[in-house]
């Protein structure tokens, strides 16, 4: 505690004591001394020029006592800042009237905050694994103190979120499809299901006839070629050939005395090769029991001049070999070279369509064919086309005689706007595979005409320039003939330096590519520019420019834009564009579907209003290209089906 009177008093008993080291010889100790005069005037007239003869003495006061301890009564009061609590303490002399300061402190610290509000703030934090999360500032007793970090990141799940906050999402969780769960079985669906790279592989199911069971192969989405015995006619052999339960019915094939001695012909053991010949003949001598006898030749039976001509075992050598393991032309050599055109679709469909035959050859008495491995296969038909789905492509494929539905396929102008950044590199070999096979379902060169952009390209300045890598949008092939458009595709860059980029300027892409076919553009073309100095210098250009960034769409064809993308929709247009813009612009356009693909992220939404702008829809981006070219299939079947929106 500081006593506010203690430094005059000091100072004053100071001054004094120099006062008196002066004035030695004054014989008043309770007086101050003053001098009325300068005391080394030569001209004093001071009579005996005593010096202490011309002081004049000034009263002063006496420093008051201390105060009686009981007096001092001192108390704590707060003071500002009001973010923290300080306080300051006064004492007050309560024996005067009115009581009287008598001394006050500076303020100090009492308290780091107000105890009556327990949590201050809610701050962000690391917790000691590195994960973000969020922790209390809180007021305890006064005292601040920080609660433990808490994060809502964890063990990665999927479920197509950034579970533990690493910036990835569903990592080292997808399956091989790219998708959450189990890997689906393969189906017979000319799908791969499974996606290893193989469709319909390995998939067989139970069969049968009449005449039995077997089993059936899947190819291209069809149950074809089941080796269950077919069913025969019946024929006088003693045998079930149409497997009805009952053996040669209808047919008189009971050796009766007429068929004594009469020949019938035959091709089976004893006789190795050719046409043979057998008999009915009498068991007992009164032949009231009657058998069929063995095959022999001709000769057996009918005896040439020279009984060594003959061999029993060698028959009349046929012209056409049969399938019947059997060496029917005698040249030692049992069913060879035979072939024969097959189907098993179903009836009626037959050259109808898509649907062709395919072809058997024979082994060992049975038709079949071999599969992929070499193996033989019986009854496989192999290279058969059977009805399949019908998709919209111009052909009748479920062989009904009826081409897509009976619609016509229209006039349709295509574009890909592929994002050809760095970080599609795991995808774009999958988006380009599934375009080349789903162009090759539409080669029809009048009706559908292809184009293709990309960007961001990577494009490396001249030798003579120091100017930083360019990042271009370019209208890579315009809109040609299925044939053409196969080469191009065919050679395309897709280089490290031509996807060394990352300003998907997509949004751009879509907005430049039906600017000169819709009826409603938010912002003029003329009022453009591509953003200059990018991150790294780079400069953001496109091939052709702005003002000639034409699509050549065809006057009254049907429209179809498809984007791929595993970035948001982003602008590098200055100004830049927004997405109302572009959808305004999207809807704007006749005869348009707008269709987009990307990842099931934040980003989705966005995508997926462009497309619904567009009369379209919004599909996942994968790296499974066949998953990726059935969703291509589906988009083509809607169009075929539902026509252009005017």
């Amino acid at each position: 505690m500081r006593k506010m009177h203690i430094l005059p008093t000091i100072l004053m008993i100071f001054v004094l004591g120099m006062c008196l080291a002066v004035c030695s010889k004054s014989n008043n100790p309770g007086m101050s001394l003053a001098q009325d005069g300068d005391a080394n005037n030569s001209d004093d007239d001071t009579p005996n020029g005593n010096v202490e003869d011309d002081l004049i003495l000034i009263p002063w006061e006496q420093d008051p006592p201390e105060p009686d301890p009981e007096c001092i009564e001192c108390k704590w009061y707060f003071c500002p800042p009001l973010d923290e609590i300080w306080k300051k303490e006064i004492c007050m002399n309560i024996c005067e009237e009115p009581p009287t300061l008598y001394s006050e402190t500076d303020c100090i610290q009492y308290l780091e905050c107000d105890p009556s509000q327990y949590v201050i703030e809610e701050i962000e934090c690391i917790t000691e694994d590195g994960k973000p999360g969020t922790q209390q500032k809180v007021c305890n007793k006064g005292l601040i103190q920080y609660t433990d970090c808490i994060t809502d990141c964890e063990e990665e799940s999927c479920d197509y979120e950034d579970n533990d906050c690493d910036g990835e999402i569903d990592e080292g969780q997808l399956n091989a499809c790219d998708e959450c769960g189990i890997i689906p079985p393969e189906e017979c669906n000319a799908h791969d299901d499974d996606c290893d790279g193989e469709i319909d592989e390995g998939l067989i199911q139970p069969c049968s006839t009449a005449c039995g069971s077997g089993y059936e192969i899947c190819s291209i989405g069809n149950w074809i070629s089941c080796t269950a015995p077919p069913v025969s006619e019946e024929i006088c052999d003693g045998l079930d050939n149409d497997c009805d339960g009952q053996i040669d019915e209808e047919l008189d094939c009971v050796c009766t005395i007429q068929d004594i001695g009469v020949l019938f012909p035959c091709q089976e053991d004893p006789l190795l090769c050719g046409q043979g010949y057998k008999t009915c003949e009498c068991v007992d001598p009164d032949c009231k029991t009657l058998t069929m006898t063995e095959c022999y030749a001709l000769c057996h039976w009918i005896p040439p001049p020279n009984p060594n001509d003959c061999d029993p075992l060698v028959g009349m050598a046929l012209a056409d070999e049969k399938c019947n393991n059997f060496d029917d032309d005698c040249d030692q050599e049992i069913d060879e070279d035979l072939y024969a055109a097959c189907y098993t679709g179903p009836e009626g469909t037959l050259m109808v369509g898509i649907c062709e035959p395919g072809e058997m050859t024979c082994d060992t008495g049975t038709w079949g064919n071999y599969d992929s491995d070499e193996n033989f296969v019986a009854y496989y038909c192999k290279d058969e086309v059977t009805p399949q789905e019908e998709i919209c492509n111009g052909l009748d494929d479920n062989c009904d005689g009826i081409t897509d539905w009976g619609e016509e396929m229209k006039e349709t102008d295509v574009l890909f706007i592929i994002d050809w950044s760095g970080s599609m590199s795991d995808e774009i070999g999958a988006v380009m595979v599934a375009l080349n096979q789903f162009a090759q379902n539409f080669s029809d060169e009048d009706v559908i005409k292809w184009s293709f952009i990309r960007g961001p390209v990577g494009i490396l300045p001249p030798p003579n320039q120091s100017s930083p890598q360019y990042e271009q949008l370019q209208i890579y092939q315009n809109l040609i003939g299925f044939s053409d458009f196969l080469n191009a595709m065919s050679l395309v860059d897709s280089s490290a330096t031509s996807m060394n980029t990352a300003f998907e300027m997509l949004l751009d892409a879509i907005y430049l590519s039906v600017q000169n076919i819709t009826a409603n553009l938010p912002v003029p073309i003329s009022y453009f520019n591509w953003t200059t100095g990018g991150t790294g210098g780079k400069v953001i250009n496109s091939n052709p420019d702005i003002q000639n960034f034409n699509i050549n769409w065809r006057a009254g064809a049907d429209r179809v834009i498809i984007v791929f993308s595993d970035e948001g929709p982003q602008s590098y247009l200055d100004p830049d564009l927004g997405l109302e813009d572009v959808k305004s612009a999207v809807a704007g356009t006749p005869q348009l579907r707008l269709y987009t693909f990307s990842r099931a992220g934040s980003d989705k939404n966005k995508w997926e209003q462009i497309a619904n702008s567009g009369n379209g829809e919004w599909y996942k981006l994968t790296n499974n290209p066949t998953e990726m070219y059935a969703n291509l299939m589906e988009i083509l079947d809607d169009i075929c089906k539902g026509g252009s929106d005017e």
